[in-house]
């Protein structure tokens, strides 16, 4: 998705993913933003984490400027998907 002349490279849930995907853009030399959502904290007050997979807790999305995406997703598929 493009919003303000971005575009995201990456959106999972795993941390193992995220670094390799930031090791390979600052490889590259691509400027990125990432950011994290912490799916645990609502509704929490009331049920806990019950029924929460906690394999899924944090959403991690990278984000690169419009003119970087074809190369920084080229460059994301190849790390994680050789």
């Amino acid at each position: 998705m493009f919003f303000f002349n971005k575009g995201d490279v990456y959106i999972g849930y795993s941390l193992e993913e995220l670094s390799k995907v930031r090791a390979i853009l600052e490889q590259e030399g691509i400027k990125y933003s990432y950011k994290v959502v912490d799916h645990s904290g609502w509704g929490r007050g009331r049920t806990g984490s019950f029924g929460l997979n906690m394999d899924y807790q944090k959403q991690y999305t990278v984000s690169v400027k419009k003119s970087d995406f074809e190369k920084a997703k080229h460059l994301v598929n190849k790390v994680l998907h050789p």
